[in-house]
């Protein structure tokens, strides 16, 4: 039966094309392979040859989430039919047949209408927006600036430094006697792994800045975030690892967290993947919290100094050091914010539609910028793309 179901879909979306002028050889053979008996068919082509029905229908298909609600139909008809017998079913079907293909064809037509609308150097100057582009910097404590790109091998005057593609690795230096500070500036489009001197390893996302010890001989280890990183800390139980983010610290021994602590950002972010992290604020002993369960997150409130916990599902959190991105129920506020810091470009979108608005879904960080922006708005959120001087528009469809 559902082979069924995707096969009228499929000769709907064939009807579609062919009324649009864009039919291939295989919808072609489609059409002439439809039943020639096939109940309701020709009111089906009739209805579709109307102007004046497919704009009716625009209209209509426009107020809904057809993906979603598609998808809903087909469980409830699929559920339905359980209890029908053998005879109903034929019966009920060769019905059901016409209905999905005119619904299906006029929702391509209507699909079909929307992509006319927008200029086609619009989606291809969107495509050309890629991700990873972005260089980062390290700042050495002698002031000197090294772009870290994929030419980047040796760094004069330095030792216990190599320098790989996208990555640092520190060793420990046991003849130096005072502690240095490096620094790595990630911009938006970039990513970055360090290992410390004393194997600690941390992901840095777009748009994040992170300074850190070189030689691993302080008594406590310290480093400095602005952003956001994935840290995997080296165990040291007389040594205490602390990450210090404005006023907001957090303090582990051993163990494997996300932090996110965007400059402006209304919060600050602590998400476990295992082990234990105490959260708190530097130089308020009486302010804290402990994270010990896997999926437990710290949400830190700058302006009270107030510290909350809840669960969360982690892999919301650290997906994007992993190569992905996965939204629930996020803002379209949100969404923007981290699509805009990755691919690294401007935007413009009324406030009203940021708010109003939530998308739930994945993919790949690396997927083009145009294709995720049309994933997004085939869930259901009504705005129409444009690009002016680099600057990608978004406003509310009328």
């Amino acid at each position: 039966m559902m082979k069924k179901i995707v096969d009228v879909i499929k000769l709907g979306e064939s009807v579609g094309r062919k009324l649009s002028d864009n039919a291939t050889e295989t919808d072609k053979r489609r059409i002439s392979d439809w039943d020639e008996t096939a109940s309701g068919k020709e009111e089906v082509l009739e209805k579709l040859s109307d102007p004046d029905y497919i704009q009716e229908k625009t209209l209509y298909y426009k107020s809904f989430d057809i993906a979603g609600a598609w998808k809903r139909a087909k469980v409830r008809k699929l559920a339905q039919q359980k209890s029908m017998h053998s005879k109903m079913r034929k019966l009920v079907w060769g019905a059901a047949a016409a209905v999905t293909v005119l619904l299906s064809a006029t929702v391509y037509l209507f699909q079909q209408d929307d992509i006319v609308k927008e200029n086609v150097e619009v989606h291809q100057a969107i495509a050309n927006i890629l991700p990873g582009r972005g260089v980062p910097v390290l700042y050495l404590d002698d002031d000197r600036q090294i772009a870290l790109n994929a030419d980047t091998l040796d760094i004069e005057g330095t030792r216990g430094i190599e320098v790989g593609k996208k990555m640092i690795t520190y060793s420990k230096d046991q003849i130096e006697k005072e502690e240095k500070y490096n620094k790595i500036v990630v911009p938006k489009g970039g990513e970055f792994h360090l290992v410390l001197a004393d194997g600690s390893e941390i992901w840095l996302n777009a748009e994040s800045t992170l300074q850190y010890f070189v030689h691993d001989i302080a008594k406590e280890r310290v480093v400095y975030l602005q952003g956001e990183a994935y840290f995997k800390i080296a165990k040291n139980e007389q040594r205490p690892f602390k990450i210090i983010s404005g006023e907001h610290e957090v303090k582990v021994l051993g163990t494997e967290f996300n932090v996110n602590a965007y400059l402006g950002a209304p919060m600050i972010y602590t998400t476990l993947i295992e082990g234990k992290v105490n959260v708190g604020v530097v130089n308020r002993p009486d302010i804290g919290q402990v994270l010990q369960e896997n999926g437990r997150q710290s949400v830190y409130n700058p302006n009270n100094k107030s510290i909350s916990l809840r669960h969360v599902d982690p892999r919301i959190y650290t997906a994007w050091k992993d190569g992905y991105f996965i939204f629930r129920y996020s803002t379209l506020r949100e969404v923007m914010q981290q699509l805009s810091r990755w691919y690294d470009f401007e935007y413009e979108v009324p406030d009203m539609l940021l708010d109003k608005y939530h998308f739930s879904g994945e993919f790949k960080r690396f997927d083009n910028l145009d294709r995720v922006l049309e994933i997004i708005r085939s869930t259901g959120i009504p705005f129409v793309l444009d690009i002016k001087n680099g600057k990608v528009i978004i406003r509310e469809e009328a």
